[in-house]
């Protein structure tokens, strides 16, 4: 390999890919669609309520008239709605699975009625009712039915669950979702979401408006983790969409996507103002003060460590946030401030203590040093919309956490844990996108985004070898800067007298990692005792990739969707290694290069969806993409680093998934059920082999199992969640398999439960001012037990016991303003480590919860 950055004909494929897709838009198809003139997003905030009441409102706030029968919507129920959503969306949102259907009789008219008995309407002469018109997927704008009628798997959470289900830790809110969770979540205060087995290294993005800002960290000889940082208070709606998706911002996304939105002046604006205020506050319990550097822990601390305080002690941990909106016009402002302060928690009582090496070293009710959190988040937002269809949404957020953490490997060599100094991070981040969506032409909804993002992490942990060693802390910082730029147009057409929606464009981003300019200023000199990362990664990234995906009803119970990618990367290393070289005489010359790959390919994602009946769907789907070496994974530093002699190859995803979708009104409920099998293969996976560089793996590959069911009669609401592994494996290239993982590599530690499943159950009183709930959640053991060798092992995989926790939530409206929240997390108390820890920490204990909300 030269030190030379090799290029590949990118512009050239990204050119074909986009005249291809803008060709066809224009190709012999002069007569527009009419019925979906009406695309551009409108912001809504529509209760679960009478389907003929929420129908009612979408049409009063999207500015459409409605024609419709009273008999066809009489005794139904609707879903809740509050997001931004194009009219059309939302009606299907709104109509799915009750027997009803829609149509726009010109741009701003649209006529519901039945499909099972459309002269049932009244409907005025001259009206033509034509065949269903769907909405596809891929874009990101999910509610809570998606997942039950899109041929994917999608998991929906909006904010107020969001909130029910915090928890201690910023990843808990995911917890209990089928084939998601997030990776280490007791270690560190961020996200690194695992779908289905997949994880870290950009196999599953986080995307905030657009934005990335994941950054990977170093591990110690326990491995590395992949960390977005955000503050829940700040989130207006999450989705994930599980596997490869064919959104502008998916790229490289083997295992899936997660996107989030972040507040917008809609969510604190009532309805009919022009302006308003959210106030939050809540207090967290089962928490402590932050002790000294170097208290020791993890079975031998003092009496100090096991001084729980009471369920309704609340000492220093609190969280408070205050957004203000205005609307001026054409233009809308959102400001918002966060703050979060959290000690560190303690382990639940009702256990048994850590019976061998297998277990983590912690005992039941002993404070887990290194879990707090003290985090400071800003964030500013302001919409402009003007002439025909223009928009611009721009925002700046920025997060700044002190958080408490320590290497894995300290607690598993050494039998016991210490209090470290506390890590940093800042990061900060800012996004421009620009919407244009004319009246009256479905050709054109464009949609471009810009974003930067920083991030400056300092990590410290602390060292020792017995108990009263004095120690010493090992310090690691580093600088990631991205910024990246996605642009798609969306077109609707008729082809055939069918509905043809396209969606294409192109997508790149460039990022670099680096020591920080102040990397001195990141050494803290109150400890006498204090090493120092030397070899810290130093070089660039860059990606592009094209797209064009389309959805189209071949008939009027089948559905086609199918999307093409190309992609392609390029990374170089600024650092250097040594490689040795023949000389041409029979000898070996020393020769110090930079490492640097490139790698790409073409991806398809192809599913086909047959609805039997109304609200009964079948469909597969068979979705591709490539993930070429991280940042990470190019450059050198320590625990792992390419090799240059070795060429590094894309991970290839080809997954395939078959599912069955319901929905229905039955009963005076909304009824709502999902089964999804999925068998996920991934040629060329990358990991570290046992000399410390990164290869690839022949394949890895995760079959299973998914269900989901729900149901919602107004007053009483459900959900199931489960999930079952049917195998894992893991083929190097010389044909040995694991189920497990591979030797000195990171896949073992992403390995998730055999079996889990989680139900909550809730009810809605007094008016629907009073909500009171619970959830029982269920995780097994992990689907492989290889290579969760003996104490002092690089990358042990934790062999965690089963679990089984209760939490209660619930909420009351004292009024229009005041909004009280409680809950209880880990009611019984259980003794348990969470899935996918690496820390050998285990989880918070039964936790009170109190916050109170203020809207003006």
């Amino acid at each position: 390999m030269t030190d030379t950055i090799r290029k590949r004909p990118t512009l050239r494929a990204l050119a074909l890919c986009t005249t291809a897709a803008l060709s066809m838009t224009q190709f012999g198809w002069t007569e527009m669609a009419y019925a979906q003139a009406q695309s551009a997003e409108v912001a809504l905030s529509i209760p679960a309520q009478d389907l003929g009441s929420a129908l009612t409102q979408l049409a009063d706030q999207s500015g459409i008239r409605l024609i419709l029968s009273s008999q066809v919507v009489a005794g139904k129920r609707s879903p809740a709605l509050n997001g931004s959503y194009t009219p059309r969306s939302a009606f299907a949102v709104l109509l799915s699975g009750s027997g009803l259907d829609y149509r726009f009789t010109n741009a701003n008219t649209v006529t519901v009625y039945a499909t099972y008995d459309s002269a049932a309407i009244d409907l005025p002469e001259g009206t033509l009712l034509l065949d269903t018109i769907i909405v596809s997927g891929g874009t990101g704008h999910y509610s809570a039915n998606s997942n039950y009628e899109e041929p994917a798997s999608i998991v929906y959470k909006d904010a107020q669950e969001i909130e029910r289900f915090r928890g201690t830790s910023v990843g808990d809110f995911l917890k209990g979702e089928a084939g998601v969770l997030n990776g280490d979540n007791r270690n560190s205060g961020a996200l690194d979401v695992n779908v289905r087995g997949m994880q870290g290294q950009g196999r599953v993005p986080v995307v905030i408006d657009g934005s990335f800002q994941e950054t990977t960290v170093y591990r110690g000889y326990s491995g590395i983790a992949g960390r977005t940082y955000l503050d829940p208070d700040l989130i207006g709606s999450m989705s994930i969409e599980k596997g490869p998706s064919s959104g502008a911002d998916a790229n490289g996304a083997t295992g899936g996507v997660m996107r989030v939105s972040t507040l917008k002046p809609d969510d604190i604006i009532k309805d009919g103002e022009t302006q308003g205020v959210r106030l939050t506050f809540g207090v967290t319990g089962n928490t402590t003060d932050v002790p000294d550097t170097f208290t020791v822990g993890a079975g031998q601390g003092d009496e100090e460590r096991y001084d729980r305080p009471g369920a309704l002690e609340f000492g220093d941990s609190w969280n408070g946030s205050v957004a203000v909106a205005q609307k001026f016009g054409d233009f809308e402002l959102l400001a918002a401030y966060a703050r979060r302060k959290t000690g560190n928690y303690f382990a639940g009582d009702d256990g048994d203590d850590p019976a061998d090496d297998s277990l983590n070293q912690f005992v039941p009710g002993e404070e887990v040093l290194n879990t707090s959190q003290d985090n400071t988040s800003h964030l500013l937002r302001g919409i402009y919309k003007w002439g025909n269809g223009h928009s611009i949404d721009a925002s700046y957020m920025h997060y700044e956490s002190d958080f408490g953490e320590l290497m894995p490997s300290q607690i598993i060599r050494f039998g016991m844990g210490w209090q470290s100094p506390l890590s940093y991070v800042d990061a900060k981040t800012g996004t421009l996108r620009y919407g244009w969506n004319p009246d009256n032409n479905d050709l054109i909804d464009l949609k471009a985004d810009l974003y930067y993002t920083l991030n400056t992490t300092s990590i410290n942990t602390a060292y020792g070898l017995a108990a009263g060693y004095p120690g010493f802390y090992f310090s690691y910082a580093s600088e990631a800067e991205q910024f990246g730029l996605n642009v798609s147009n969306t077109s609707r057409l008729d082809l055939f007298d069918r509905a043809l929606t396209l969606n294409y464009g192109v997508s790149g981003k460039k990022e670099y990692i680096r020591p920080p300019a102040d990397i001195e200023s990141y050494i803290p000199d109150d400890y006498p005792y204090v090493g120092f990362d030397g070899e810290i990664r130093d070089g660039w990234r860059q990606e592009v990739s094209a797209f064009v995906s389309a959805h189209y009803e071949l008939s009027n119970k089948l559905t086609f969707d199918g999307s093409l990618r190309y992609s392609e990367m390029q990374s170089y290393d600024n650092n250097t290694r040594t490689i040795y070289v023949d000389d041409g005489n029979g000898g070996l010359t020393r020769t110090e290069v930079h490492t640097e790959y490139d790698g790409g390919g073409l991806a398809p994602i192809v599913s086909l969806t047959y609805e039997a009946i109304p609200g009964l769907q079948v469909y597969g789907k068979y979705a591709e993409a490539y993930r070429a070496p991280s940042l990470f994974e190019s450059t050198v530093g320590w625990s792992a680093s390419p090799n240059p002699a070795l060429d590094l190859k894309p991970e290839h995803a080809q997954n395939k998934e078959i599912g069955v979708n319901y929905m229905t009104d039955q009963f005076g409920a909304q009824i709502r059920a999902k089964l999804a099998y999925f068998d996920n293969d991934i040629d060329n996976y990358l990991t570290r082999d046992d000399s410390w560089n990164f290869v690839n793996l022949d394949s890895a590959r995760m079959k299973g199992w998914e269900l989901s069911l729900g149901f919602d009669t107004g007053r009483f609401y459900g959900d199931f969640s489960g999930s079952k592994y049917v195998s894992t494996e893991f083929c190097d290239l010389e044909g040995v398999c694991s189920s497990g993982g591979s030797g000195n590599g990171y896949a073992q530690q992403h390995v998730p439960p055999e079996t889990s499943a989680s139900l909550t159950l809730g009810g809605r009183f007094l008016d629907e001012t009073l909500e009171l709930g619970g959830r029982v959640t269920y995780v097994g053991k992990r689907a492989s037990s290889d290579f969760s060798g003996p104490r002092g092992g690089t990358t042990r995989a934790v062999d965690w016991e089963p679990y089984t926790t209760v939490d209660l939530f619930g909420s009351y409206d004292i009024n229009d303003t005041l909004t009280f929240d409680f809950a209880v997390d880990n009611v019984t108390d259980q003794y348990y480590m969470d899935a996918l820890t690496i820390g050998l920490m285990p989880s918070p204990g039964r936790t009170v919860r109190l916050g109170l909300t203020a809207t003006f």
